[in-house]
C-alpha cells in the first residue's frame, strides 16, 4: 500500500518537511511588503551605500552621516544584492527569512535527537505558527538573525559539553558568537555564555575552575573577529567614534526612549507572541487536578529550562525591551509546550477538541469580517486575486479538515489539523498584508 506523501515526509524526511513548511511560510512574501519601519529604511540605505562605494566598515550615508551600526546584517544584505547591483526589498528581508529557516531546522534536529521526536516535531510546528515568530520573521531581520546565532550557539555549546566535555576550543562556536557580536554587540557573547555557565553549575558535572577556564577561553576566542572591526573603526574614526560605538554596545542597560519598559513587559509580550497556542494552554487549566507528581528534568530539558530562565531574567532586568529580543527564548519554551500539549491530547481529550472548535469559530468570524467589512469591523478588507483566492481555498480546506477530524475523535490528528489551520491563517494574513 502506498504511503501518503505527508506521512512519508514525516517518517522519512522530517527535517526536509520542516524546511519546506518554512519556505512556504516566509519566502513567497519577501519583497512584497513595504518598508514600514524607519530601521528597515536606514538598513537598506546603509547596505546600498556599502554596495555602491565598497566601504564596508564606516559607510557614509545621506548628508555625510557615518553609520557605525553593527555590520553583519548589512554585509549579508550586500552579499545577497551583489549579483543584481542594488539593494531590493527582497534582499533586505532575505537574511531574516533564512535565519528563520535555520532556527527551525536546528530546533528539530537538536531536540529530535535528545527527546521524543514527536515532541520535537510538534515543538517546531508551534514555533513556526506562533504569532511572534511569524510577525517578526520578515519585519525584524536583524533581531531574528541575532536570535538564530544565539540559539544555534547555545545548542552547539550543549553538544560540546555532551561530546567533548569542554575540551578544546570549538571553532564553530567561536564563529557563531563572533557573528552574534557583529550583529547586535557584546550581548551576543555575554548572554549565551552566562546561560551555559549557569547550566554547567546546576548539573555540577565539572569543577568550577574547569568551567570558568573553558568559558574564558571561549569568550576570548569569540572576540578575535569583532576586534578587527573595532580596530578598523578606531583607525578610521578615532577614539571618540570608538567610544560612541562602545557606548551603544551597553545602551541596553541605560536605554532611553520608547523601548524602555519595566520588568512586567516580558510576560504579556511572550503571551501575545505565542498566540494562538497560549489560548490552548489557558483552556487546559480549567478543571485541572493539582496533584503532586515527580517531574524528571535532566539533560536537554534541564538545559532548556536553565537557558530559558537565564535569558528571560537577563532581558527582564535590562531597561531596553522589545518583543523581538525574546526570540532566542522561543525554542526553549516550545519544547515544554509540546510535551504539555501531548499530555493534554492524551489525558484531557475535551481540551483539544474545545480549542479546535474555538479556533475554527474564530477563523470563520475573522474571514467573514474581512470579506464583508462594516464600519465597526477592526479588519481591513483585502482584494480577492489569484493569490488570496488560493490561500482562501486552502484555509477553507483546513477548516473542513478540522471539522472532519472532530468527528473522527482521534485527538492527535485533531491537534495536527489545528496546527495546519493556524499555518493556513498565517499564510492568508501574510498575503492580505501585501495588498
Amino acid at each position: 500500500m502506498r504511503t501518503p506523501t505527508l506521512q512519508y515526509l514525516y517518517l522519512q524526511k522530517p527535517v526536509s518537511m520542516i524546511i519546506v513548511i518554512c519556505i512556504i511560510s516566509v519566502l513567497p512574501w519577501l519583497g512584497l511588503h513595504e518598508l514600514d519601519m524607519p530601521a528597515q529604511s536606514e538598513c537598506a540605505l546603509t547596505a546600498n551605500t556599502m554596495l555602491q562605494t565598497g566601504e564596508w566598515i564606516l559607510p557614509q550615508i545621506s548628508g555625510g552621516e557615518i553609520s557605525y551600526d553593527h555590520p553583519m546584517l548589512h554585509w549579508l544584505i550586500v552579499l545577497f544584492s551583489y549579483g543584481q547591483g542594488y539593494v531590493s526589498k527582497l534582499t533586505l528581508q532575505l537574511p531574516g527569512a533564512l535565519a528563520f529557516i535555520v532556527m527551525m531546522a536546528t530546533s528539530l534536529i537538536f531536540f529530535g535527537r535528545r527527546t521524543k521526536f514527536h515532541e520535537a516535531f510538534i515543538s517546531t510546528l508551534f514555533l513556526i505558527t506562533c504569532s511572534g515568530m511569524q510577525n517578526l520573521s520578515a519585519a525584524s531581520s536583524g533581531d531574528l538573525l541575532f536570535a538564530t546565532f544565539l540559539f544555534v550557539a547555545l545548542t552547539q555549546l550543549y553538544r560540546w559539553e555532551e561530546n567533548y566535555e569542554l575540551k578544546g576550543i570549538p571553532v564553530e562556536i567561536s564563529l557563531l558568537l563572533s557573528a552574534a557580536i557583529l550583529t547586535k554587540g557584546l550581548m551576543g557573547v555575554i548572554l549565551p555564555l552566562i546561560a551555559f555557565t549557569a547550566y554547567l553549575f546546576v548539573v555540577r558535572k565539572h569543577p568550577a575552575g574547569v568551567i570558568l577556564k573553558a568559558m574564558f577561553y571561549l569568550f576570548v576566542s569569540s572576540l578575535f573577529l569583532p576586534a578587527l572591526w573595532y580596530v578598523s573603526i578606531w583607525k578610521q574614526g578615532g577614539t571618540d567614534l570608538l567610544l560612541d560605538v562602545m557606548r551603544t554596545e551597553f545602551s541596553y542597560f541605560w536605554g532611553t526612549g520608547a523601548d524602555v519598559h519595566n520588568v512586567l513587559y516580558v510576560f504579556p509580550a511572550l503571551a501575545i507572541g505565542f498566540l494562538p497556542w497560549i489560548v490552548f494552554f489557558f483552556f487546559s487549566l480549567f478543571g485541572i487536578k493539582w496533584e503532586k507528581h515527580t517531574v524528571c528534568c535532566t539533560g536537554v530539558k534541564l538545559f532548556s529550562l536553565v537557558s530559558m530562565v537565564v535569558l528571560l531574567a537577563s532581558y527582564a532586568v535590562m531597561p531596553v525591551k522589545r518583543a523581538s529580543f525574546l526570540l532566542p527564548i522561543y525554542p526553549f519554551i516550545t519544547i515544554f509546550l509540546a510535551q504539555y500539549a501531548l499530555y493534554i491530547t492524551e489525558y484531557r481529550t475535551w481540551c483539544t477538541r474545545l480549542f479546535a472548535i474555538f479556533l475554527t469559530v474564530a477563523v470563520v468570524c475573522g474571514l467573514l469580517l474581512a470579506l464583508f467589512p462594516s464600519g465597526w469591523s477592526p479588519f481591513h478588507a483585502f482584494t480577492l486575486n489569484l493569490r488570496t483566492g488560493l490561500l482562501l481555498g486552502f484555509t477553507f480546506a483546513m477548516l473542513g479538515t478540522v471539522y472532519y477530524q472532530l468527528f473522527k475523535r482521534i485527538n492527535i490528528k485533531i491537534l495536527y489539523a489545528t496546527i495546519a489551520l493556524a499555518f493556513s491563517v498565517n499564510l492568508l494574513v501574510n498575503a492580505a498584508e501585501i495588498i
